[in-house]
């Protein structure tokens, strides 16, 4: 689960690095690879959806079928294969200004970002669109998050289709 907070907030916070613009929304492919200190490897495969400085929605579909959800305030993640949902409050929740606010370009659209701590390293494409996500985690693994079919939007998505859906017979953990 600190793998998932971790990534929630190193992401949201990359958003709005001075030199990095996005738009008020997105949408994604992406591919994750953790790799742990062993050189042992987890994969994962999904969709992202961005919107409204701090909505971000994860639909996991490989290897198992999740979905991670957040206003920055609150994080939701629905695990269809266990049938449960754990709702955590993010207990320092993030400021995103703060988070990128060093944000300085390393080269060649790579750019570097430390946030308690930890250093982070964002690349763009040549269209200067988000392309992919590295850092360590606390667990001292290491995460690679790319993203393919980058789609920029200039409209909000809609509060609904922000939502984790689940079944109302799941399992409600709250932490």
């Amino acid at each position: 689960m600190k793998r998932v907070l971790g990534m929630i907030v190193m992401f949201a916070g990359t958003l709005y690095g001075a030199d990095i613009s996005l738009p008020q929304h997105f949408e994604a492919d992406f591919k994750q690879r953790v790799t742990n200190p062993k050189k042992q490897v987890i994969k994962y495969e999904g969709h992202v959806l961005f919107s409204q400085k701090n909505r971000l929605k994860w639909l996991y579909t490989a290897p198992s079928r999740k979905e991670v959800c957040t206003d920055g305030k609150e994080i939701l993640v629905v695990d269809h294969d266990l049938e449960q949902v754990s709702a955590y409050r993010i207990g320092k929740g993030f400021d995103m200004a703060n988070i990128l606010a060093h944000a300085k370009p390393y080269r060649d659209n790579i750019y570097l970002t430390t946030y308690e701590g930890k250093q982070y390293t964002v690349k763009l494409d040549r269209k200067g669109r988000l392309e992919s996500i590295a850092y360590y985690d606390d667990l001292d693994n290491k995460v690679q998050i790319v993203f393919e079919k980058m789609h920029y939007g200039t409209k909000r998505l809609s509060a609904k289709r922000m939502q984790c859906n689940y079944p109302a017979d799941y399992d409600m953990i709250r932490g």
